[in-house]
């Protein structure tokens, strides 16, 4: 056991403290991370956009072969 006059632990050069829970620096903080995971999936903000396209040009594509 150590005593009560113990070396305090080494801080960190850098510390990142999670913001407290529902304060509107939590909220941002949440909002950032699952944007993040979102255009995760799509290989970044890039491919998020081409994705998009790609869907808006399928869609263009469907309603003119449907045409009269």
């Amino acid at each position: 056991m150590g005593s009560s006059r113990s070396k305090a632990r080494k801080g960190h050069e850098k510390p990142k403290h999670l913001p407290k829970v529902g304060t509107p620096e939590n909220l941002e903080w949440r909002h950032k991370g699952e944007r993040d995971d979102a255009f995760r999936v799509f290989g970044g903000r890039n491919g998020a956009i081409v994705v998009a396209v790609l869907v808006a040009l399928a869609l263009i594509g469907l309603v003119v072969v449907n045409l009269p």
